[in-house]
């Protein structure tokens, strides 16, 4: 598991938040059924071993946004909130 990953879903579940694993094809992604905290957000910006992503929502998709570390092959995941 990616330090990093660890920190922020440590992070979130400080706010309350639960999330669960899932193995999914090319990553572990912890997943949030809510929007990404703020204190969250700027904490993975900084954070040099992962990178930001966004998932638009479409017709059949709500979206997403988070931060993988590739190396690791770990990602938090949370809905789209925009």
């Amino acid at each position: 598991m990616s330090a990093a990953i660890a920190k922020l879903v440590a992070m979130s579940e400080g706010h309350g938040l639960k999330g669960e694993l899932n193995k999914w094809s090319k990553a572990d992604v912890w997943t949030f059924a809510e929007p990404m905290p703020e204190d969250v957000r700027l904490a993975g910006t900084a954070e040099p071993a992962v990178d930001y992503y966004e998932q638009m929502p479409g017709p059949h998709f709500a979206g997403d946004v988070g931060f993988i570390d590739g190396e690791a092959k770990t990602a938090i995941s949370f809905i789209w909130n925009k």
